[in-house]
């Protein structure tokens, strides 16, 4: 029982640390830099802003794979068969994000030529196509950020690891989460009343992690899990 409150706790610890910190790098952080003037000319005079924002956005990205990795042991013991997929979908996200942050501190680099270029207008088009790989990968991992929650979620409810309204509900918030992201990328405005129920699932449960742990209880049957 101590192993499933300890492990329950640091996952908990992991929800919430990421959700802070994907809100600190991208909302704190890094909009400011892309208003008033714009990240092509703003972006050399706060560098160090977007070093800092981008290493928080990193973390935000870690941290699920470091819970996925802490609740294999359980999932695999409640005979769940999603662990793999779990740790391949953290994994796959953590990369993509890394990319992404790539292309940014690349942004930053033209908008520092930018700055002292006698013809700054000839690194607009230049801008402009990294600014669009950037948002492609940034989706990308949106979308990959999603399934990794999706599939946690379903693990959860899957092993009965927590009571199940708490996952179920997190299944159907990121649901809502990715239906936005997707139809931003098909043209239609970003419907951030979508996003905020998958934000408030993954308040309540890391919360509830850490306070009380996973739940303890015997492993379920193979059948289950197929």
């Amino acid at each position: 029982m101590k192993h499933e409150r300890t492990t329950g706790q640091w996952l908990g610890v992991t929800m919430l640390g990421a959700m802070a910190s994907a809100i600190g790098g991208y909302f704190v952080l890094l909009a400011p830099v892309f208003d008033g003037a714009g990240f092509l000319a703003g972006a050399a005079a706060q560098e160090g802003r977007v070093r800092a924002g981008t290493l928080l956005v990193l973390l935000a990205a870690s941290l699920p794979l470091a819970g996925a990795l802490a609740l294999w042991p359980q999932l695999r013991h409640r005979g769940t068969r999603l662990a793999p997929a779990l740790i391949a979908l953290a994994s796959a996200c953590l990369a993509v994000t890394a990319v992404e942050q790539g292309l940014l501190l690349a942004m930053v680099s033209l908008s520092q030529a930018h700055a002292t270029a006698a013809d700054p207008a000839a690194f607009e088009p230049v801008y402009t196509m990294a600014g669009g790989a950037r948002y492609a990968v940034h989706y990308l991992a949106l979308l990959l950020s999603g399934a990794t929650s999706l599939t946690l979620y379903t693990s959860l409810f899957q092993a009965r690891l927590l009571p199940r309204a708490l996952p179920a509900c997190g299944m159907a918030a990121v649901a809502l989460h990715m239906s936005a992201v997707l139809l931003h990328l098909v043209g239609q405005p970003f419907h951030f009343p979508l996003v905020a129920p998958a934000a408030l699932c993954q308040l309540a449960t890391g919360g509830w992690l850490l306070a009380r742990g996973l739940r303890p209880g015997r492993a379920l049957p193979r059948a289950y899990a197929a």
